[in-house]
């Protein structure tokens, strides 16, 4: 477009000097000087104007729903027929997008459905003037606990702020709000005990962060021989929030910060109560951590 703009301005010039015969060199270059200074203004007015537009398309995009953060309990059918649900809203990324965990087990209507739990990703599809009834479309993105044959489900569920309830048509969906999905509650240093193979059986378990997909980050110290100190980056995924707020979670090893020889991550899940103070495991660790 300078390039076009340019040429206009060389032609135009051109022009004046045949019809009058007056334009000095001089004035032909304050001419498209004047010219050229012309178009870059045009420019920069028209990139100015855009990235504002741009800006606040990104603002608004990145709005927080910090109401909805909670766990909602109830029930939902599908093939298996009626079955229990928790779902947890977590919180919002960066691009403004509803984060949560749906999380389904046995009801005592149908026994035997088993348990399982994947993200889900969330975006706001219509909101009523007074903020009460928030509509959001649900679409699956990762299984954290994966039965046979079982599907991930995509729903549009409609949220009442005021009854504090999450219903859709979709699956036939009936919850509500049940306990709390702030996970602050766990970044907590943890003194504890294991049963190791050899080596002292206390550990220290010390969770640093905590984000909204449920995604926990922690450091495991513990001492696998007299004297030599063991320590690795475990990495956790809350898999269910139950209805009275125990949280379970499972954590794997990521990375050492310091090893002895031969030796191995130590991967285990379990539940926290409800204040985040305690946890239990008893799938072969037993481990057994308390907020120091």
């Amino acid at each position: 477009m300078k390039r076009k703009i340019v040429s206009a301005a060389v032609l135009a010039c051109a022009m004046g000097l045949a019809a009058t015969a007056a334009c000095s060199d001089n004035n032909t270059d304050d001419y498209l000087s004047e010219m050229v200074t012309t178009a870059t203004e045009t420019e920069t007015t028209t990139t100015v104007t855009t990235t504002e537009t741009t800006t606040e398309a990104t603002t608004a995009a990145k709005k927080e729903y910090p109401e909805l953060v909670n766990t909602y309990s109830g029930t939902y059918v599908a093939t298996q027929g009626l079955t229990a649900l928790d779902f947890s809203v977590f919180g919002t990324d960066d691009e403004g997008v509803i984060q949560a965990l749906f999380s389904f087990h046995e009801d005592p209507a149908n026994k035997g459905v088993p348990t399982g739990s994947y993200l889900m990703q969330g975006t706001v599809t219509d909101e009523d003037d007074d903020d009460d009834i928030i509509e959001v479309k649900f679409t699956g993105s990762e299984w954290e606990k994966h039965p046979d044959t079982y599907h991930i489900l995509d729903f549009t569920g409609t949220f009442d702020l005021k009854k504090g309830t999450l219903t859709s048509d979709d699956y036939e969906i009936d919850l509500k709000k049940s306990a709390g999905a702030d996970l602050s509650i766990l970044l907590n240093s943890y003194d504890g005990n294991y049963t190791p193979d050899k080596g002292d059986n206390r550990i220290k378990f010390n969770i640093e962060t905590a984000d909204v997909h449920g995604e926990l980050q922690a450091v495991f110290e513990f001492e696998p021989e007299a004297g030599k100190k063991a320590s690795f980056i475990s990495v956790g995924q809350i898999t269910n929030i139950a209805p009275d707020g125990r949280i379970t979670a499972s954590f794997t090893g990521s990375e050492w910060m310091e090893k002895t020889e031969d030796q191995k991550f130590i991967d285990f899940e379990g539940v926290f109560t409800a204040d985040g103070r305690n946890f239990n495991e008893t799938d072969g660790h037993h481990i057994n951590l308390y907020v120091s």
